[in-house]
């Protein structure tokens, strides 16, 4: 835009407009400074939202993989208590078993008072005790075959006891293995 000076105004009559362009030339400096501060803040703030991110994002990543690995160790641990509940019941059962053969070798040890004083009178009267040692005889046979089966039983209840042992071993090392990310997660969290 061109202003049309009078050409009654010289170069000596012009108005002295240096105070306004310096004034001008500082308002300018001070408005770019003011600029370039709020750029570099802008910039600051940009930076920070990206590094809280980047920290949401990686503290997201971490408790997924922590409630992934906690879900893959309580199967792990609920399967080891079931298998360890059914041992306990095949336990209970051997322990039934071997009650009732306790109850059975009970009766058949009251019997020995019975074949001790027969043997006793054995000496005087052999004939008539050949009946009466047959049926000892017999009885014998039968305990015999109880004590077997009972030894038998105890096989199994030490191989059942065996396996209940070595089922408690896997526990322990479940649940310490589980206990390994709360020990760390108390490392970030010590509250």
């Amino acid at each position: 835009m061109n202003v049309d000076i009078p050409k009654s105004f010289d170069n000596n009559n012009k108005p002295d407009c240096q105070g306004i362009e310096e004034a001008v030339k500082r308002f300018e400096s001070i408005m770019m400074s003011r600029i370039y501060v709020q750029q570099r803040l802008a910039d600051r703030l940009k930076n920070s939202i990206r590094v809280g991110m980047l920290v949401l994002f990686l503290l997201a990543v971490s408790i997924f993989a922590l409630l992934w690995t906690l879900s893959i160790q309580v199967s792990r641990v609920s399967e080891s208590i079931i298998f360890m509940n059914e041992n306990f019941v095949n336990i209970s059962d051997n322990m039934e078993h071997i009650n009732n053969y306790m109850i059975n070798m009970e009766k058949q040890v009251a019997y020995l008072p019975k074949i001790k004083d027969k043997t006793a009178i054995f000496d005087q009267q052999m004939h008539l005790m050949n009946n009466e040692f047959v049926n000892i005889r017999k009885e014998m046979y039968i305990m015999s075959d109880n004590i077997v089966v009972m030894e038998n039983k105890v096989k199994q209840l030490s191989s059942s006891m065996v396996q209940m042992d070595n089922q408690v071993g896997n526990l322990t090392y479940d649940t310490h293995k589980i206990s390994k990310p709360a020990k760390s997660m108390n490392k970030f969290f010590p509250f």
